[in-house]
């Protein structure tokens, strides 16, 4: 037969209560999966159901998708604004390195603006708008450029020696022209295809003397990932953390006020009867963790799909893809460290939030949990600022010690791992490190929230905690 619950008194001031013991009836030991079930069902769909969660779940899944798409609207902003410059050229040199007029206009074009020859296939204007004169022109040319009529004159010619001179006329200052590097370099690859032209040889045999060689870069800190990779690797690590941080604590902190709200409101005192306090802190954990994990997956699914379709998304407002999606490979590498943020996530809010409900057990009331839970949080916010130094000292044995500390290790570990000075053994390690212990966090956050939960009107002493946990009744 289940225990009868012991009535209660008429409520009286709570410095006049004294402590009153609820033990749970034991028809609820011979039900425990169910009860588990039925209680993560019922936290789980208490948050997911808020209309504040879903708010919140949208607004994080738009500003997501927004960031994403930002460098894509900046290229497009900057593709219908960019302006012009204008740039005459005059060529008092006669043939340039074999070149007809025809061809000389068309290189100087493709080199300057960068088109290889595509310039029609883009719908972004190019920097430099080009037009020919003559030598009897290029008074006139000059008086444009001091008016600001013109932005650019360039006049080719040639010295004693019959090498290519080049004179650049322009109406801005020495100290803001930004336009001087690409005629440079422009100048530049002329004089050598003149002089190579001068000296017999093709422009096939020019191209392969100024080839770039194979070089290799082997550094003893690679990992064999590309730099797409690693930018990918380090920029999800980064966000990962953020997001670990703010959920496992967020949610963390639901676990523990939901603890002292139903013990403050004697809830409890009817759910004990039909679960133990076992049962409703495992339910109530899974459960609110769930909803966390729902909305992690969610991010993490919109920011795929956003990164994945900036290509065409730059096809559709450029005219042509231009693959600039901030270096980043979304291979299998990135897809990994969206996992391992995931599996971290999972870890430090199963290690936290059994600790921050014990800690909410404890309190009479909800306006104590801030107070209660002050040094877990700091505990948690020491690896967090922490985990920021990974990404330039990941190989410091003081930080590989750290990142194998349970407390620390989402993030810690998460940021080494995004850095790529991380082993698997290290990984595997730090994973069951962490369930070790947080099994042994689990069974003496059972015990105290057991004994917690049940006591009203006074504050449990530190004797008693420590008698509580020592035993398993």
């Amino acid at each position: 037969m289940p225990k009868t619950p012991t009535p209660l008194a008429p409520e009286a001031p709570e410095q006049a209560q004294t402590s009153v013991v609820v033990s749970s009836g034991g028809a609820a030991n011979q039900h425990t999966w169910r009860n588990i079930r039925l209680i993560t069902g019922r936290e789980y769909k208490n948050r997911v159901a808020q209309r504040s969660f879903i708010i919140i779940t949208i607004v994080m899944m738009f500003l997501l998708a927004l960031v994403a798409c930002v460098p894509t609207l900046l290229l497009y902003i900057s593709s219908q604004t960019n302006a012009q410059t204008q740039v005459a050229i005059v060529n008092n040199a006669g043939s340039v390195a074999n070149f007809s007029a025809a061809q000389l206009d068309s290189y100087i074009d493709s080199t300057l603006n960068n088109t290889g020859g595509q310039g029609s296939q883009t719908s972004r204007k190019p920097p430099f708008v080009l037009q020919t004169g003559t030598g009897d022109q290029v008074d006139s040319l000059h008086q444009k450029v001091t008016s600001g009529d013109l932005g650019i004159l360039l006049v080719i010619g040639r010295a004693g020696d019959q090498n290519l001179q080049f004179t650049y006329y322009t109406h801005a200052s020495v100290a803001d022209d930004d336009h001087v590097s690409p005629i440079q370099a422009l100048a530049g690859q002329l004089s050598v295809l003149d002089k190579s032209a001068r000296l017999g040889l093709t422009p096939q045999e020019t191209a392969s003397l100024f080839a770039s060689p194979a070089f290799t870069i082997v550094s003893a800190q690679g990992d064999g990932r590309s730099t797409g990779e690693q930018l990918a690797s380090y920029f999800i690590a980064y966000a990962g953390v953020l997001l670990i941080f703010m959920s496992v604590f967020l949610y963390g902190m639901g676990v523990a006020t939901g603890a002292a709200e139903e013990k403050g409101s004697r809830i409890m005192e009817i759910l004990v009867n039909a679960a133990t306090p076992f049962q409703l802190m495992v339910g109530k954990i899974i459960g609110i963790g769930a909803a966390g994990l729902t909305q992690m997956f969610c991010l993490v699914v919109v920011g795929i799909v956003a990164l994945l379709s900036q290509g065409p998304l730059q096809g559709i407002l450029l005219g042509t893809a231009t693959n600039f999606n901030l270096g980043f490979d979304i291979t299998g590498t990135a897809i990994t460290m969206l996992a391992m943020v995931l599996l971290y996530f999972v870890l430090g809010f199963l290690l936290y939030s059994t600790l921050f409900a014990a800690l909410g057990a404890l309190v009479r009331r909800q306006e104590e949990v801030q107070t209660v839970t002050q040094p877990l949080t700091m505990i948690f916010m020491i690896g967090y600022i922490v985990s920021f130094a990974a990404g330039g000292a990941a190989d410091a044995t003081w930080l590989k010690v750290l990142s194998f500390v349970p407390f620390w290790t989402p993030t810690i570990m998460l940021m080494r791992i995004g850095s790529g000075s991380v082993a698997w053994w290290e990984i595997l390690a730090s994973v069951g490190i962490m369930l070790i212990f947080i099994f042994l966090c689990a069974v003496l956050s059972a015990r105290v929230y057991r004994f917690a939960v049940l006591m009203y009107g006074q504050r449990p002493k530190m004797q008693q905690l420590l008698q509580a946990i020592r035993t398993n009744n």
